[in-house]
């Protein structure tokens, strides 16, 4: 539960800045004179006291009073609700006191921000205490404490002009809450308010994590799909190089059988022309010789091309294999990683059914209260008609 209320605690503070932000500021705009200095003139029994004007020269019988922009910071921790709620006060007061000030106060005009720090504290904080104190109900709980922080702000800055100080006034309010007690009619509304922003905290910050998770798992699912698609069409340029460089090798092969051909059929001529004149039985051996070497080197060819075929159909058959094998380990990750999704899936609809359980007893809550509220206005009226 404390982690709960730190989560809450977060919320409202960053809540009300952020509403701060977004809102035009009412804030009391003071006019300081960072250079407003009193100057008293004595000389003999008369004497003089007036603002410092532009040019003043100082003289023998001048004595010269700053009156200075001063920073004023106020710190006040307040228990509200039994202590169920703490909320720390931070006033951030400029003030500047004015020439009808410093005249009522000659006296003290050497430090006169300290007198006025003095005086005033203790009544500052009467009226933090006083308009915090008032808070009887929780529908600030909902709104926030900025239209509180404002209404300080202003409260102090009016309280000082109506003194002759010149302020500009700062409020911040940070809010904290216990661990839920045991509810009591003084703070029921207030607990019921906090339970609220709770759950309604709570169900907004679980919302936004399984968006997150599912747009992560789809992410990566959609990523393994186009790792799959794109290992597919590279195979697929794989199993066409090789086809084609099978085909160039089939036509290099062609094109070298052709030369052979035509160069033995050149050498045949010139050998015949060489040999035209020899006699028929040498001519005979040599047709039959010629005849068995191009038998041979036809074997040797057809060989060679079997060899070279065989070995690209190897090729082939390895490159489906290990295509087939990674194409089964994605499906494989696939399935996994949408077995993970439904589960995740699962996971969330179980956490809604525990959210509407909760839903259930706060009902019931405000049902007792109402329940509580009727007995008590029965017995008055009950009292009223007995005393009547």
């Amino acid at each position: 539960m404390n982690s709960s209320r730190t989560e809450i605690d977060k919320w409202f503070i960053e809540g009300t800045l952020a509403s701060d932000d977004a809102a035009t500021p009412e804030v009391w705009e003071a006019i300081f004179d960072p250079d407003r200095q009193l100057v008293r003139t004595k000389i003999g029994p008369y004497g003089k006291l007036f603002l410092r004007p532009e040019g003043f020269v100082k003289r023998f019988y001048h004595q010269v009073y700053p009156l200075p922009v001063e920073n004023w910071v106020i710190t006040r921790q307040i228990k509200l609700y039994d202590g169920f709620c703490t909320i720390d006060v931070t006033l951030d007061i400029r003030f500047q006191a004015t020439l009808k000030y410093a005249l009522s106060n000659m006296d003290i005009l050497s430090d006169i921000n300290k007198h006025i720090k003095t005086t005033y504290k203790d009544l500052l904080i009467n009226l933090v205490d006083k308009e915090l104190l008032n808070l009887s109900d929780g529908a600030w709980v909902q709104k926030g404490v900025s239209d509180i922080e404002k209404k300080i702000a202003l409260a102090v800055s009016e309280m000082l002009i109506l003194q002759n100080i010149q302020s500009q006034t700062l409020c911040t309010l940070k809010p904290s809450f216990e661990e839920f007690p045991d509810v009591q009619l003084a703070q029921e509304s207030v607990y019921l308010c906090v339970l609220k922003k709770s759950f309604e905290f709570n169900e907004a910050k679980r919302e936004e994590l399984f968006r997150q998770e599912q747009d992560l798992e789809n992410q990566k699912i959609e990523h393994k799909q186009k790792q799959l698609e794109q290992l597919n069409r590279d195979a697929e340029m794989e199993r066409l190089k090789q086809a084609q460089e099978a085909a160039n090798k089939k036509l290099l092969l062609e094109e070298k059988e052709k030369q052979l051909l035509e160069q033995f059929e050149i050498e045949k001529r010139l050998h015949a022309e060489k040999i035209r004149h020899d006699n028929s039985l040498k001519e005979i051996a040599l047709e039959a010789e010629l005849q068995e070497q191009q038998k041979r080197e036809a074997r040797l060819r057809a060989a060679e091309q079997a060899i070279q075929t065989e070995s690209l159909a190897h090729q082939a058959k390895r490159l489906d294999f290990e295509q087939r094998q990674k194409q089964l380990e994605f499906e494989a990750d696939l399935k996994s990683r949408q077995r993970h999704l439904e589960m995740q899936k699962e996971s969330y609809n179980s956490r809604q059914e525990s959210d509407i359980y909760l839903r259930g007893e706060i009902e019931l809550l405000e049902l007792e209260k109402q329940r509580l509220e009727l007995q008590l206005a029965i017995k008055n009226a009950k009292k009223q008609q007995s005393s009547g």
